[in-house]
């Protein structure tokens, strides 16, 4: 193994650095994005890199291509495919998944992506929610693969005759490491409390089920990392707080405490070069950090600011000169569009997830909607300490998020999930009143500052209401239409979406999972429902028309119009596919006149320059991307 290179993954895709300078020289597998796992093979040639969907590609790290492709079979709820752990045989032509079903272990090989195995639990062990991680380990030779099973147990299968050899019982808590030690006897395993215990696979390889171990110290009370190196050492590695203590099991010696200001969180051993790798978070950053095990202090270290969070909220200033792009870490971060440089990142004060962002119309303030339903006012020349915060009332039931937009005259209007439709002057809040109970709102102003459109995302319901008085002056239909003249679009998804239609229960509503905006010119109002985006008349509030966005892209998860209001940018969640795509659609025919693709999962905000010449969006997989319109526009 060369062990030149570091491996991280994020929402967006793994990022590739050398190990000797901590330079980033590559991004892998961003086609599908929310990476849940990497593994190395063992002569680092290849990376193994499966995702929140269940999908495995294995790349060949020197050209950048993926060789083989691994789809597990998608019968689980949803958030429960996920690839929670690959590991490669000694060998290096098998390759071990865990995670998705609880009750199943994958083997492939993965020079032809052909499974070769699947190993499941018995049906009285199956767990009522399946782990958040299932470790996995082969034995030196290749012949045994060990992996935790439900009820804090281990399971050994033989990988020549397909079974289980052995079930090992005697951890009070999940399992959460295993490794066999070189000469294959022994297989040690730490549970979440650090727990280590010592299994002598010879003596257990006959039978069905064993209790016998012995219990190994322990300076761990936490999850802990196990490692062979090269030379023959056992080490451990337990993190707490801003420590990592080192040890070696098997004669209980404290090796090392190592301490960081930053709060470790995973640990990696490098066995041929004793070293290991930190990764973990303060502020507004993570970092990467490699320490010689026989030092005190980090050799280098690296901090990684971008993509590490979702991107919740993008809005240009009023001169089109500064983008701001909210995230959900807490950041807010302001680039100048010209320089593609970023002018300046401040946090809000915590890490609840920024959802939404508005410039005052003078473009001098920013206002900002967390997910623990705070406002905050900023100028933006002045971050260190916001002009105003506010929050709901603490009388009120929980809240789930605000959603913020200036008025025209520069007066706020506040959104809360649970609670009231406020509009503030400053810190002064002028009229209140309630607009029901539903989680993440999404308002829109009208263009004259008059009305305000609110949508429910779990209530299937979007209302508008008298910014002044606070009166509802409609509530939206939302009702399945049923006339085939109100639909734009391809025409054989339109009659696919209108069979469908008509085997919906009327009294079940499309579900609205998109924003609400209003038209810059005020006569239109625009919505995303499941499977379609409607158009509302804004003064007579009648249906004009239905668009059908493509397979895939069903999901409506942002939209806003041009500044000239002839055109309007719906941008999908996820349904299952490789990449979101971005739509542009011209409002009086209904046709999609371009589509973009670029980003691996949700698109969550889009927003235009006042000019029209620039789209951005930003998605869950924390980037945003600028996109020229002047060739459609």
């Amino acid at each position: 193994m060369d062990e030149s290179t570091v491996a991280t993954w994020s929402r967006l895709g793994v990022w590739l650095y050398d190990a000797a300078t901590l330079t980033l020289f590559d991004l892998l597998a961003t086609e599908r994005g929310w990476i849940t796992h990497v593994a190395f093979s063992p002569n680092d040639a290849l990376i193994a890199v499966g995702n929140q969907d269940g999908d495995i590609k294995v790349w060949d790290r020197h050209t950048q291509r993926y060789v083989s492709k691994m789809e597990r079979v998608r019968n689980s709820p949803l958030n429960c495919n996920s690839v929670n752990r690959l590991v490669f045989s000694p060998d290096g032509h098998l390759l071990a998944s865990s995670g998705g079903r609880y009750d199943s272990v994958y083997v492939w090989h993965h020079e032809s992506g052909e499974q070769v195995a699947e190993f499941t639990v018995d049906e009285s062990l199956k767990p009522r929610f399946p782990p958040g991680f299932i470790p996995l380990s082969f034995s030196p030779d290749g012949t045994l693969l060990a992996a935790a099973t439900p009820e804090h147990t281990i399971s050994i299968w033989d990988l020549e005759a397909k079974k289980r050899i052995a079930y090992l019982k005697g951890h009070v808590d999940l399992v959460a490491e295993l490794i066999f030690s070189p000469c294959g006897q022994f297989l040690t395993s730490a549970d979440r409390n650090g727990i280590l215990h010592e299994w002598d696979v010879h003596k257990i390889a006959e039978m069905a089920s064993a209790v016998g171990f012995s219990e190994l110290p322990t300076y761990a009370t936490g999850p802990t990392k196990l490692a062979y190196f090269t030379d023959g050492t056992f080490i451990a590695a337990g993190n707490h707080e801003s420590t990592v203590t080192l040890w070696d099991p098997k004669r209980g010696n404290k090796l090392r405490t190592l301490r960081s200001e930053r709060c470790p969180f995973p640990v990696c051993f490098s066995p041929q070069t004793l070293q290991l790798v930190l990764s973990g978070k303060r502020d507004l950053s993570d970092e990467i950090q490699l320490w010689d095990i026989g030092e005190t202090s980090p050799q280098r270290s690296l901090s990684i600011r971008e993509y590490t969070s979702p991107c919740g909220a993008v809005t240009f200033s009023p001169d089109g000169k500064i983008l701001a792009a909210g995230h959900w870490n807490g950041r807010i971060c302001l680039w100048d569009i010209q320089r593609l440089k970023r002018l300046k990142t401040f946090g809000t004060g915590n890490t609840s997830a920024v959802n939404s962002l508005d410039f005052s119309p003078c473009g001098k303030q920013l206002a900002s909607g967390a997910s623990d339903s705070t406002i905050k006012i900023w100028d933006i020349e002045k971050v260190e300490v916001p002009l105003a915060a506010f929050t709901a009332d603490q009388k009120e039931d929980q809240v789930w998020g605000a959603c913020v937009a200036f008025l025209p005259s520069g007066g706020l209007v506040c959104a809360y999930s649970k609670g009231h439709l406020s509009v503030w002057d400053g810190e002064k809040k002028r009229t209140a009143f309630p607009i029901g109970t539903a989680r993440r709102p999404k308002i829109s102003v009208s263009p004259d500052g008059k009305q305000v459109a609110v949508a429910h995302f779990s209530e299937n319901q979007a209302e508008l209401y008298d910014v002044e008085t606070g009166q509802l002056l409609v509530e939206l239909c939302l009702a399945k239409e049923r006339e085939p003249a109100k639909y734009s679009g391809d025409a054989l998804r339109v009659q696919a979406y209108l069979r469908l239609v008509k085997k919906t229960v009327e009294r079940n509503p499309a579900q609205v999972v998109g924003p609400i905006i209003f038209s810059p010119c005020r006569t239109v109002i625009a919505g995303g429902l499941l499977g379609e985006i409607r158009l509302w008349d804004a003064t007579t509030y009648e249906v004009l028309k239905v668009f059908c966005p493509p397979h895939g892209c069903q999901r409506v998860g942002a939209l806003t119009f041009s500044p000239c209001g002839r055109y309007l940018v719906s941008g999908a969640s996820w349904m299952n596919t490789d990449q979101m795509s971005i739509r542009l659609w011209e409002v009086a025919t209904g046709e999609n006149i371009a589509t973009f693709w670029g980003h691996s999962t949700d698109v969550q905000d889009l927003a235009f320059s006042p000019d029209g010449t620039l789209l951005v969006s930003g998605s869950y997989d924390g980037t945003l991307l600028l996109w020229d319109m002047k060739p459609y526009l």
